[in-house]
């Protein structure tokens, strides 16, 4: 607050700031409290929703309090008998004391003895009322109310329902805007958001009052398990060279159409995941844009990404180019092995349950091992049975690592989503391949006839999952 300023003056205009009283309405989020307790609560209990994403919405439902440090203090029995009703905590060995209070109104009173008595405090983190509106001319005008008028909202609420407001102009555009419920308010569907750490308080806590209040009356005890609101999956700082990306450092990060002319999305995305940005803030270090001198050892962009790019690439093309050569164009009949299944089995049961806990990281360690480990299947695999001139050994490879390709595919699709349309379109596959509920069939599951399917000729050094031009012209 501007008041918890010890002698502010501006940059600027070298004057002391002045203080204005403006109308704007408020939601009361102080009166949401008990809902949200409620909410984090079972969402504490029931569900995998991150911790330290919990704890700090927890913070904020704590009673309004002030926080005084002793250094400002004269006497603390005659400062705690001119302040309203409270709970003094006072421990000897902090350098500080602190003043919990009932109600907002109780600590603003009490903000107004320490002022008056120019006494420092820090307000403690609670609820308060949640802005509404505001009076810049360029943002989205506020419906005239109780003769407030050229109001216009601010930009927080205004963001909270923007999804919403996304999702229904898609909806428009498709000729579906009644479906906008479905969306939203359908007990089969499930929005998820995926925030910095930074915006919890907006994500987490405004928008769960909010929300609720939209959907409960002011007055009925809301049923949180019940209503509606979106899935918030917070997330740590993504350290640009180290330091916090911010648009107001010194060091500003690229925007995405700059990273874009040096590194491909999907490389972006493999390293984005890899990053476990999930329980810790990590560092991005681009060498792209790093000073020569200031590069050391491989582009950690490149390297999460060389994983589809490379291994996974090549591995999809030898088996294109196995049969092609060998099987006249034709995926052999046949089961994959055990051995093969097996692993596939692991490895989509581990996918699953870090999709569902939202650990991305450790899905590019389950995809780093499975293609990896496929890959190594084929080439000692491939050298025996070309050492031998064993043809149904070399049927039963084909097999394998097709059926594993297939596998692979799926799970990689949500991250590199072209490469593996393609990889389909080669196939002669059409979108049912993307059936999760179908992810353990063979190949043969999607063919009407094998002794027909041809897949789609494959010419030399064409490549599923492309490296960017300008990497290309570095080789």
């Amino acid at each position: 607050m501007p008041s918890e300023l010890i002698n502010p003056v501006s940059c600027l205009s070298n004057k002391k700031p002045v203080l204005t009283d403006v109308k704007n309405w408020y939601f009361d989020l102080e009166y949401c409290v008990h809902a949200i307790k409620e909410y984090n609560d079972f969402l504490r209990k029931n569900t995998n929703t991150r911790k330290y994403q919990l704890e700090t919405v927890e913070e904020f439902l704590k009673k309004p309090s002030i926080c005084i440090p002793r250094k400002y203090i004269g006497d603390l029995a005659e400062l705690a008998a001119k302040l309203p009703p409270h709970k003094l905590t006072n421990e000897e060995k902090k350098p500080f004391v602190v003043f919990e209070f009932e109600n907002l109104d109780d600590r603003d009173k009490a903000k107004d003895v320490l002022e008056a008595g120019s006494i420092h405090y820090t307000s403690g983190k609670t609820l308060v009322p949640f802005r509404l509106s505001g009076n810049v001319e360029w943002g989205i005008p506020f419906p005239e109310c109780e003769e407030l008028k050229d109001l216009t909202f601010w930009v927080w609420p205004e963001s909270l329902w923007a999804p919403i407001s996304f999702t229904l102009a898609y909806l428009k555009e498709q000729g579906k805007e009644a479906d906008l419920s479905g969306w939203w308010y359908d007990e089969e569907s499930k929005v998820y958001q995926f925030i910095g750490e930074d915006n919890i308080y907006f994500y987490a806590i405004a928008q769960t009052g909010l929300f609720t209040g939209l959907q409960v009356p002011k007055g009925e005890v809301p049923d949180m398990e019940t209503v509606y609101l979106s899935h918030i999956i917070a997330n740590r700082h993504l350290l640009y060279m180290d330091t916090k990306a911010s648009s107001s450092s010194e060091l500003k990060p690229p925007m995405a159409d700059e990273l874009l002319n040096y590194y491909t999305k999907d490389q972006l995305r493999m390293h984005f995941m890899s990053l476990g940005l999930s329980s810790k803030s990590a560092g991005f270090k681009p060498q792209a844009f790093m000073k020569e001198e200031d590069r050391a050892g491989a582009d950690m962009v490149l390297k999460d990404g060389n994983l589809i790019t490379n291994v996974f690439n090549r591995l999809i093309r030898t088996c294109f180019y196995a049969v092609q050569n060998n099987c006249d164009g034709k995926i052999p009949k046949g089961d994959a092995s055990e051995q093969i299944k097996f692993m596939t089995e692991k490895t989509v049961l581990d996918y699953e349950r870090y999709m569902y806990n939202h650990d991305f990281h450790r899905i590019s360690y389950v995809l780093d091992d499975f293609i990896r480990s496929i890959n190594k299947h084929w080439v000692n695999n491939v050298k025996i049975a070309d050492a031998t001139n064993n043809a149904e050994s070399r049927k039963q490879l084909v097999i394998d690592c097709f059926y594993a390709c297939k596998v692979m595919a799926i799970l990689v699709h949500p991250i590199a989503p072209e490469g593996c349309e393609m990889f389909r379109e080669y196939l002669n596959l059409g979108e049912e391949l993307w059936d999760w509920s179908n992810i353990f069939e063979p190949v043969s599951f999607y063919i009407a006839d094998m002794d027909s399917h041809k897949l789609k000729y494959l010419e030399p050094r064409v490549d599923f999952f492309k490296k960017h031009d300008c990497q290309l012209a570095e080789m």
